[in-house]
């Protein structure tokens, strides 16, 4: 029988990859976040789920700050082309700004 983690790790997966395909640039960014984490417990899952391996626990928290680093400057970068292109569909974007 599968457990609760697995079944979440895959609940998790497949909510990233949903979000992913998407067109709007907060739910791309949403996606990227929910995958990232998704990995995190997959991580946590294959080392056993015992805390005497501070290796895993350290990848896991190195993923958790790139993460967190990745997702603001993806925020900046969604909010700055918003207020340039005045539209949340990454298909309309303008070829030239000027």
């Amino acid at each position: 029988m599968i457990d609760f983690l697995s079944l979440s790790i895959a609940l998790l997966f497949a909510a990233g990859v949903w979000l992913l395909l998407s067109r709007d640039w907060l739910t791309l960014i949403l996606g990227l976040s929910v995958l990232g984490h998704a990995v995190n417990l997959l991580i946590l899952k294959s080392g056993g789920l015992q805390g005497d391996d501070h290796l895993i626990q350290a990848l896991i928290l190195t993923a958790i700050v790139i993460g967190l680093g990745m997702m603001a400057v993806l925020l900046v970068l969604a909010s700055q082309g918003l207020k340039y292109s005045k539209s949340r569909d990454a298909d309309f974007l303008p070829e030239d700004s000027e």
